[in-house]
């Protein structure tokens, strides 16, 4: 779960600044001004990375903490259910990351160990109305309905589960992250942000591909692929943290 928590937080925090998320205002004062975000959520045929394996909800106050009910998780075109969990038994996969600078709190909700949200396909949320309750506001988040929070995974993206991807390597090894492309996305860019640590040849793939890259110093980097369309606009980015011993 370690594991799963280090490649998730850094890839939802990406997701949630690169993406054009809406997010909550950060100036929460008054229970009027109380706002609630999910992610993802497909609006206007906009569809997400495949890969990944959590949903995420932000508020924009940090003072929120789980009550009680349950939240599942549902594949749109079969009608399965993926995930349930309640409130008070599962948290082992329910993490809550808070904040005062900004005044956010996350809550990240993991897909079962194994399982990842698989390209093409739909899916839609439903949680209890008491799961989620806000001290701020003396009251609960409130009931997602069937049809309320939805979200299409896109063809490109991580391909495969992206938590199945090491997260520590030792000086020598070679990293691997493979990419599909598809859709509008018809560029992928590799980036990191220590050069000291990692180094790549190849910086940019145009069809389905791997990027390879050598551990060569002790230390963390951040890396992240960035998928680009034919103009050359931003699309999605993925991305987390490798630790080199």
């Amino acid at each position: 779960m370690k594991k799963m928590l280090a490649v998730i937080l850094g890839l939802m925090l990406i997701l949630l600044s690169a993406t054009g998320c809406a997010r909550p205002d950060p100036t929460y004062v008054d229970p009027e001004d109380f706002d609630v975000e999910f992610y993802p959520v497909s609006v206007e045929g906009k569809t997400f990375a495949s890969g990944l394996t959590a949903i995420q909800i932000v508020m924009n106050t940090p003072n929120v903490e789980l009550g009680a009910g349950e939240i599942r998780i549902f594949n749109a075109s079969t009608g399965e259910r993926i995930a349930r969990y309640d409130a008070r038994m599962d948290t082992d996969y329910i993490y809550i990351n808070s904040g005062t600078n900004p005044a956010y709190a996350q809550l990240i909700i993991f897909l079962p160990e194994g399982q990842y949200f698989e390209a093409g396909e739909s899916y839609y949320v439903t949680m209890d109305e008491k799961f989620i309750y806000v001290d701020d506001i003396k009251d609960f988040v409130g009931e997602v309905k069937e049809g309320e929070w939805e979200f299409t995974v896109a063809e490109f993206g991580y391909d495969g589960n992206i938590t199945e991807m090491p997260t520590i390597y030792l000086v020598g090894d070679t990293i691997e992250i493979p990419v599909a492309l598809a859709d509008e996305a018809t560029l992928a860019v590799l980036n990191y942000d220590n050069v000291a640590v990692v180094s790549a040849e190849q910086r940019a793939l145009f069809e389905n591909g791997t990027f390879t890259l050598e551990a060569i110093q002790a230390g963390t980097t951040a890396i992240s692929v960035m998928f680009i369309d034919e103009n050359g606009n931003h699309i999605e980015t993925l991305a987390f943290t490798v630790t080199i011993k």
